[in-house]
């Protein structure tokens, strides 16, 4: 649907345990908005979107600034946690193989839930999402990682089935194709390495979404909280009225 915005899609039309279906229109997300074109701008400004939620760090914000068109918008980004995104240094750091690579994304889902920044983040996202003041655009870089995590949270607090969740999850690895963008996410792994290139299955490591990897997320969620529910209300501030809100709105 926007040429210039990568993953980009609606994250309504699956249905509920009550038997309602998540509202289209209202809830968006996306890869980086950066090159968003004229008619991208267009598009947005005509579904609505008012909000955009920016789950980058201040040094990937900084790096990659969304543009002016942006400036109209109550954009939710945070500096809580510092500045500096971990990744590059990781990068530089990593002997670019599949399987450290790996051991990377499985860290990050089981401390994603809890990071300062993410509660802070995710906070205020339910909270503007209870306001409804016009449509959301959730987005970090990829919009497959952070994003995946915040949208999968949304879907279970609406009482989306959990095969309908995953399915959203692992939707990223057919907006975003190994085979339409791997050669360029190699570039830029090789680039933040400086001495070496990674194969395809490094690659696909670092582009693609897996069931396993949300699984992580949310069973450490389950793990220190006890269940979902109580993260989302304990952690993020989803109290039952927010909740009725959310779920009124989106269904």
């Amino acid at each position: 649907m926007l040429s210039g915005v990568p993953n980009f899609r609606d994250a309504g039309g699956y249905a509920t345990r009550s038997g309602a279906t998540v509202r289209t229109g209202v809830l968006f997300r996306s890869g980086r908005p950066i090159h968003a074109t004229a008619d991208d701008v267009a598009t947005l400004d005509r579904l609505g979107v008012s909000t955009l939620v920016d789950l980058r760090w201040p040094d990937e914000r900084s790096r990659h600034p969304t543009g002016p068109w942006s400036h109209r918008l109550e954009v939710i980004a945070t500096d809580v946690g510092g500045d500096s995104d971990p990744w590059p240094v990781f990068l530089r750091e990593s002997d670019l193989s599949a399987a450290t690579l790996d051991g990377y994304m499985r860290r990050f889902y089981a401390g994603a839930a809890f990071e300062e920044r993410h509660v802070d983040l995710f906070t205020r996202y339910f909270a503007a999402l209870a306001a409804g003041r016009g449509a959301l655009l959730v987005h970090c870089t990829g919009g497959k990682d952070r994003t995946g995590l915040l949208v999968a949270l949304t879907h279970h607090l609406l009482g989306v089935h959990r095969d309908d969740i995953l399915a959203d999850y692992v939707a990223t690895n057919h907006h975003w194709p190994y085979e339409r963008h791997g050669a360029d996410v190699a570039a830029a792994l090789a680039a933040g390495h400086g001495r070496a290139t990674p194969d395809e299955d490094a690659v696909r490591v670092v582009m693609e979404v897996r069931p396993d990897l949300l699984d992580l997320a949310f069973d450490a969620i389950i793990d220190r909280h006890g269940s979902v529910d109580t993260y989302l209300e304990r952690q993020l501030g989803a109290t039952p009225a927010v909740r009725d809100q959310i779920v009124a709105r989106l269904t």
